[in-house]
């Protein structure tokens, strides 16, 4: 038994909170036994705590106080170098869709550009992602600090010099919507210095900090880019595909591999197998899910049939799925969640059908369906479009709807008929070629780049 121990935002002696950390709208207070003792970084935190409660997508008003606040800082001279270029992200993981976009554009842009990845949370992406930080290390130098309201200016001005040291030509962004430091970062590098700003908003169904002091914004699909400008008033938006891995990076499985790992979570070989995989708010609507309310209607209809959940649920979460499934113990055996995969094609590759995510899509996950050559069946959101990411799919994709009821009778179809996926099939792998692959999307931010930076 640990004695003395951090539990989240408290200092803990053989289980009694001795010190604990709230933020507030008055600052960040520090209590001692439970009495408040000290308040810091008033201006800060109670800009914190609004972007924290905030669900307006324009977030000019919060960048116009970062730029204030910022302003009065001096950064270093910096001369841009055409041949170098900066990252710069919050915390990265060994799964998580823009850690594999930061990972996959470094890799395809090596020996081309001198490039360096600045994090605002060195400790917890060093912790969290050791397969990523070996993996950037080959191609990258890796720079950062482990970001803190407090102290904020000692901290912030160093890592701002560091940057412009290097001297990039553009610093793309990939930063958590909510970072305040991250987007001060970007502010300063506005204000001081030439670097240009690619904002990469691999958040597009979040309201993101410092889309404004971006010289162009990056988004994925037409929708999204329209929703950018409306919402999010980004200026200028250009629309550039997810990256994916190289033609010849996927390893296909054998029948003998596929069935060893089915056995493993618990399916037989003689049943269909139905996949979704996500974040695990992806899955829910306030207190209900609709989506665990189709999958069960899926077992009832198929009794053939394993549905494979790839994710981790918090707890109001899994009493939401054990509600829904209540009555229905025999169904529930056929309901396996397991947990996330860093080697997740073998498993992708286990499925006969993959079921999209609602009431938010992933739209990685369909392109590494594509790329994994397995059928999948997508949501399309008509009263959140942000959430939707049916457009990274085909134009006129037969498999996409917008009602549940059509979305569960294609799954049924498809299972049923062989010869409808492999046709389905087919036709992802093209589309993926010719707009996903690895090279095809490297030269569109190769250009992007050049274009910015003239």
């Amino acid at each position: 038994m640990k004695i003395v121990y951090w539990k989240k935002n408290k200092l803990k002696f053989l289980g009694i909170t001795i010190f604990k950390i709230k933020y507030k709208l008055q600052g960040v207070v520090f209590y001692f036994f439970n009495l408040p003792v000290w308040v810091s970084g008033k201006r800060l935190f109670a800009l914190q705590c609004k972007v924290t409660n905030n669900k307006d997508f324009d977030m000019r008003p919060f960048d116009a106080e970062i730029a204030a606040i910022t302003s009065g800082y001096h950064v270093k001279h910096c001369e841009p170098k055409p041949q170098n270029i900066a990252f710069l992200a919050s915390c990265c993981y060994d799964m998580g869709g823009h850690t594999k976009c930061i990972r996959d554009l470094i890799k395809s842009l090596a020996g081309l550009y001198n490039m360096q990845l600045f994090l605002t949370q060195k400790s917890a992406t060093f912790a969290q992602a050791p397969k990523f930080v070996t993996c950037i290390g080959r191609y990258a130098k890796i720079f950062g600090i482990d970001s803190r309201l407090v102290g904020f200016r000692k901290q912030i001005i160093p890592f701002v010099n560091q940057i412009a040291d290097f001297g990039p030509s553009c610093l793309l962004v990939y930063i958590h919507p909510d970072d305040i430091f991250g987007a001060a970062v970007v502010s300063m590098i506005k204000q001081n210095t030439k670097i240009k700003i690619i904002y990469c908003d691999h958040a597009s169904h979040f309201p993101s900090l410092g889309i404004s002091f971006a010289d162009i914004v990056l988004e994925g699909s037409e929708s999204i880019k329209q929703h950018a400008i409306t919402k999010k008033h980004a200026t200028r938006c250009e629309i550039i595909p997810l990256q994916s891995l190289p033609k010849d990076a996927t390893t296909y499985y054998t029948s003998d591999q596929i069935n060893k790992i089915k056995k493993q979570i618990g399916i037989r070989n003689e049943y269909y197998v139905t996949m979704s995989g996500g974040s695990g708010y992806k899955f829910f609507e306030a207190d209900s899910s609709p989506y665990f309310e189709m999958l069960k209607s899926l077992l009832q209809k198929e009794p053939k049939l394993c549905h494979v959940v790839i994710s981790e649920f918090n707890d109001s979460e899994q009493q939401i799925i054990d509600k829904i499934f209540k009555n229905a113990a025999d169904l529930r055996k056929r309901l396996l969640i397991i947990p996330y995969q860093t080697d997740f094609d073998i498993y992708f590759q286990c499925a006969d059908v993959f079921v999209d995510s609602f009431p938010v899509s992933s739209a990685l996950t369909q392109i590494d369906l594509m790329r994994n050559k397995v059928a999948s069946v997508v949501k399309i959101n008509t009263i959140k479009p942000e959430y939707s990411f049916h457009e990274y799919q085909m134009p006129g994709y037969p498999y996409m709807f917008a009602k549940v009821d059509d979305m569960e009778k294609a799954i049924l179809d498809l299972l049923h008929n062989r010869d409808k996926r492999e046709q389905i099939i087919a036709k992802n792998y093209e589309y993926w070629l010719k707009t996903y692959e690895s090279s095809i999307v490297r030269d569109k931010y190769i250009k992007t780049i050049k274009d910015v930076c003239q």
